[in-house]
């Protein structure tokens, strides 16, 4: 039987280098930023955007890489065939998440923003990955039939890519993963024993010229402030 797979999630992954020299230092200013921001919560890891460090990215230590992921993020749009040179992209908030011992984040998305991404500044082996979880599978032919307890009691044999319903990328160091804002993701327990550090950020894009264009976004520089 011939299947086709249509309307997918298309989740990027690649690689961005940093000196070690580059990386230590970046790794020890966000921990400056953790201690003197605590997260209240020993479950979950430290994120500086709700811990008032949402603009990392303006800081001049992290000029170079927030250029690197710049690179980044218009592949991706090459790769959804998005001409990036008719857009205005910005980041709207940028920050570090510190993950120790075996804290995780919930599942949520960015739904503020349009594209997002995570890359691994620090990552040691088995100190988790991210998931993805999908909300409206095209596939379930009658409410929750590919839940959990329906492999538990054989009604389905095994998870492939026609069924599954939540889906972990265990990146490497110096990986980054991008992916649509509305997509829902959490990041999984990290169970190595050491710290990791990811960046992670939202953008948001413009149309440079929005004449013709009815639903996206135009350029915020032809807005007028309310008074």
């Amino acid at each position: 039987m011939q299947t086709h797979q249509l309307f997918p999630l298309t989740i990027a992954q690649d690689s961005i280098s940093v000196s070690e020299q580059d990386r230590k230092v970046m790794a020890h200013a966000i921990n400056e930023m953790r201690k003197s921001n605590p997260q209240q919560s020993k479950n979950h890891a430290w994120t500086g955007d709700t811990q008032g460090q949402e603009f990392l990215f303006s800081q001049p230590l992290f000029t170079s890489i927030a250029a690197k992921i710049a690179a980044k993020v218009k592949d991706y749009l090459e790769t959804l065939s998005i001409n990036s040179q008719q857009l205005d992209l910005y980041y709207q908030r940028s920050w570090a998440t510190f993950t120790q011992g075996e804290q995780n984040i919930a599942l949520h998305n960015h739904a503020q923003s349009n594209i997002s991404f995570a890359y691994y500044l620090v990552k040691p082996q088995n100190s988790g990955g991210i998931m993805f979880s999908g909300k409206d599978l095209q596939n379930e032919i009658t409410k929750d039939i590919f839940n959990r307890d329906k492999y538990e009691r054989s009604l389905i044999r095994e998870t492939n890519a026609h069924n599954v319903k939540q889906v972990i990328i265990d990146a490497p160091q110096d990986a980054i993963i991008i992916f649509p804002s509305k997509a829902s993701h959490a990041t999984m327990p990290n169970k190595s024993g050491k710290t990791r550090i990811s960046l992670s950020g939202d953008i948001s894009i413009m149309l440079k010229d929005s004449n013709g264009f009815e639903h996206l976004m135009p350029n915020f520089k032809h807005w007028t402030a309310l008074d």
